[in-house]
């Protein structure tokens, strides 16, 4: 199959082998060539990163390889709201296609459990900026294999630091030639403070004026709880309000980056109209997987890896895609008790908050 598969020990990035673990070798350039030797410039190069509680390492733990980077057909086909699904299926990559003729997919799995009880996830959303170094490392690898085409990112929840973490370094050491090179980046779900995306966006700004990644940031009200616990349990930014990404989104102040509420009824009927059905029924309280489980979810992203002209954030835009999210807990009962209106410091603009 046209899959490479992935496991980061510290800064570096390994071919994913059970038996060898942190032993087995680093990823190479010839790796990449002979894992799609016949690979089309027309179909996408994908690299995967997922999110919270993971570890391809530990036994103990789910694998990503095993859990989301896999072709079992009865997984594939699962409940919307079990967390299991393919994300290389997903994606319009088959199983058996060992020339990748409809592409690369590049399963990236890094050590994301912390073995500890207390301070866990502020653990791990540490070890997602280290896992950021070595998934930089990644794509020079994958950009030195194929000088002429687009490399493309697709993550979940703290998965999105992982990526983010990438681009910014990237952009602070002036590789402009790597940003370039980026094509898509879709963030779902992504747990990530909007200071610390903003930051990242700023410092592209700065490296690649002319050619930036365009990002996808994928959110979901059903999601806020998670938002939150990002922004409570998070390491502290001094003098920095810590509020997700996905709480209010990034609006237009970036041209690369597009908000998408994935269970809002303005973008559902807007998807609808040019053939993408999110399915699903009523929508839950809380579900932190609905971004990429829901009936659909994975189709439209598969368009927008594929269908590149059509779903450019440009034409999305021309085309009047809804940008607005609703407010915070709007899909719990009296959400308006869970909300207090505050104003900056500047005494602009009302800012809900939880």
């Amino acid at each position: 199959m046209a899959m490479l598969r992935l496991a980061a020990a510290e800064q570096t990035p390994l071919l994913f082998d059970p038996e060898k673990g942190v032993d087995a070798p680093a990823l190479t350039r010839a790796d990449v060539r002979a894992a799609a030797p016949a690979l089309r410039k027309s179909k996408p190069l994908v690299v995967m990163v997922h999110g919270y509680k993971f570890d391809p390492f530990d036994p103990n733990c789910a694998n990503p390889h095993d859990f989301l980077y896999h072709f079992d057909p009865d997984r594939v086909v699962s409940d919307r709201w079990q967390r299991p699904s393919s994300w290389p299926a997903g994606l319009g990559f088959r199983e058996h296609d060992p020339w990748g003729a409809d592409g690369l997919c590049v399963g990236f799995a890094w050590s994301s459990r912390p073995n500890q009880r207390m301070g866990a996830f502020c653990r791990a959303y540490q070890e997602a900026e280290v896992a950021g170094l070595a998934l930089l490392r990644t794509l020079e690898t994958l950009a030195e294999a194929y000088p002429v085409r687009d490399i493309d990112i697709f993550v979940h929840s703290l998965g999105a630091r992982v990526a983010l973490t990438a681009l910014r370094v990237a952009a602070r050491q002036g590789q402009t030639d790597i940003l370039e090179r980026i094509g898509r980046v879709i963030l779902l779900g992504p747990a990530e403070l909007a200071s610390v995306a903003r930051d990242t966006l700023e410092a592209m700004d700065k490296a690649a004026p002319n050619r930036k990644p365009e990002i996808y940031s994928v959110v979901a009200r059903e999601n806020d709880f998670f938002d939150v616990l990002v922004e409570r349990f998070a390491p502290k930014i001094k003098g920095v309000t810590p509020i997700c990404v996905g709480s209010h989104g990034m609006g237009e102040d970036f041209d690369g980056w597009l908000d998408l509420q994935l269970d809002s009824p303005a973008l559902i009927e807007w998807l609808a109209v040019r053939g993408v059905n999110i399915g699903g029924g009523p929508p839950r309280r809380v579900c932190h997987w609905g971004v990429y489980n829901r009936p659909g979810a994975l189709d439209f992203y598969a368009d927008i890896l594929r269908n590149r002209r059509q779903w450019s954030i440009a034409s999305m835009r021309a085309a009047g895609v809804p940008t607005e999210q609703e407010q915070r807990w709007a899909r719990l009962p009296m959400s308006r008790l869970f909300h207090r209106r505050s104003k900056d410091s500047s005494g602009d603009a009302n800012v809900m908050v939880s």
